[in-house]
């Protein structure tokens, strides 16, 4: 028999290794409550077309190098709804008719005999319909009957393509295939119509229920606590390096699974680049530092940005950018309430830095969502209560520029995240200091992470 006659249409995916490190991926549960999953999922089915199914894959693994992968991540809209955090599984939604409830199956690995002793117990049905609320959990080798059958004589398939090179393993046997394209789909099954789930689970994810803004709450704490105590480990002579290594270190020791997006340390001229990452600038006496960084809690990111001087005090140029850009955030926040836009956050925040002439260094959005995604989905249409977004003006002045030479090589981002209510707003990350005076003060507060090469020096000595 031909290897292809082996892979039928949407074979479910079991990367060789990852499937092995079952353990690796704990389970947060009781991070969203199953009655909420459920609740999610039912508002999806709602939005969906009568007669349809709905198929969504969890992340596939990455491979880091030869057969070691990247740290687990699971695909957003994936967890969104069903909570699981494990790799090589998929739930199926099909809708019978508007007024009955969608079926559900979740399917997960078959566990492997020899897995346990590797990397821990795997995933099973009984964990997994607890953490889901979903009552039929089935192995991967009923997934592509139960598809099959359940696309019978259905019209729709709400479908998300992945182009990327998956890796499984079926029966012992190693292939190497990707996700069948929308022609090869509609070829098998004639006549049916392909729909992204991407607006749909947009319009539900960018409202944030109670229990997401209590995890986001702890993200967001965690980054703050990490910005204060680098805030007070900062001085001349450290690499951007060693400010991520002291805020990484209290993101895993409060319990953050990992960064929620590499982080942005950028001294000097790098303050300049908005998305500067490679933190291997080793910082003098006079610099600014852009500190933009963010921990991820249950899936929930943090995104927090503050502007500091490495020796603890802004000098004349420096106060006179800074002092412009957060009268802009608190003219942007000052705007903040249900039913307003986007763009009139925006607009308040470049009023105040067009007024202060320095307009054209001003290069991106005031605002984004922010959930299970550092930049969420979300329509950027009026704001809701519930929504949460960030409000992060900056001005960034590259040497050369047009402006008197003190101007040169200041980057100054400050960035807060914010919960939208019905009368105004929240500042969720409040806790770190924003006003001049409060950051000098807090960066003369002792550390033990003060480990710049001078200092590590005088310890030698």
């Amino acid at each position: 028999m031909k290897t292809a006659k082996l892979l039928p249409f949407f074979t479910l995916i079991i990367f060789v290794w990852s499937s092995l490190y079952s353990n690796a991926f704990s389970q947060n549960i009781g991070a969203i409550p199953p009655q909420e999953l459920v609740q999610r999922r039912d508002a999806l089915a709602e939005q969906m077309p009568d007669s349809s199914v709905a198929v969504f894959f969890s992340a596939s693994v990455k491979t880091r190098s030869n057969d070691v992968p990247f740290e687990y991540r699971q695909d957003s809209n994936f967890y969104y709804l069903t909570g699981i955090t494990a790799p090589n599984t998929v739930l199926v939604l099909t809708k019978r008719k508007s007024s009955a409830p969608v079926d559900e199956i979740l399917f997960i690995p078959r566990p492997l005999p020899y897995a346990a002793s590797w990397d821990g117990v795997a995933l099973s049905v009984e964990d997994a319909k607890g953490i889901s609320g979903i009552e039929i959990v089935k192995t991967a080798e009923a997934f592509d009957s139960e598809l099959a059958a359940g696309l019978a004589n259905k019209k729709i398939l709400v479908y998300t393509f992945q182009n990327e090179l998956l890796q499984e393993v079926i029966s012992g046997k190693r292939f190497f295939i990707s996700h069948q394209s929308k022609q090869a789909i509609q070829e098998r099954y004639p006549g049916l119509e392909i729909q992204s789930p991407s607006k749909m689970l947009a319009k539900l994810r960018q409202i944030k229920s109670p229990e997401e803004v209590a995890l986001m709450r702890r993200a967001i704490d965690i980054t703050c606590d990490a910005l204060m105590e680098a805030m007070r480990s900062a001085e001349p002579g450290m690499f951007e390096y060693q400010l991520e290594a002291v805020i990484e270190y209290i993101f895993k020791k409060e319990g953050a699974e990992s960064p929620a997006f590499p982080s942005i340390i950028g001294s000097g001229p790098n303050s300049t680049i908005l998305h500067h990452s490679s933190n291997q600038r080793k910082t003098v006496s006079g610099d600014l530092v852009v500190m933009d960084v963010g921990a991820e809690f249950c899936g929930y990111s943090a995104d927090v940005t503050r502007t500091i001087p490495i020796n603890g005090k802004f000098n004349t140029a420096q106060r006179a950018i800074y002092d412009t850009v957060l009268r802009a955030q608190k003219a942007a926040l000052s705007v903040v309430k249900s039913g307003v836009l986007f763009s009139t956050v925006h607009e308040a925040a470049k009023k105040v830095i067009d007024a202060a002439g320095f307009g054209n260094y001003f290069t991106h959005s005031t605002s984004h969502y922010l959930g299970l995604d550092t930049h969420d989905v979300g329509e950027r249409g009026p704001l809701q209560a519930g929504m949460v977004i960030t409000i992060e003006p900056g001005i960034y002045i590259p040497e050369g520029a047009p402006l008197d030479r003190a101007y040169w090589n200041i980057g100054v981002r400050i960035e807060d995240d914010v919960l939208v209510t019905k009368s105004g707003y929240e500042i969720l990350s409040s806790k770190v200091p924003r006003e001049i005076a409060d950051i000098e003060k807090l960066m003369k507060e002792p550390s033990r992470f003060s480990v710049s090469s001078e200092t590590m020096q005088k310890m030698l000595e």
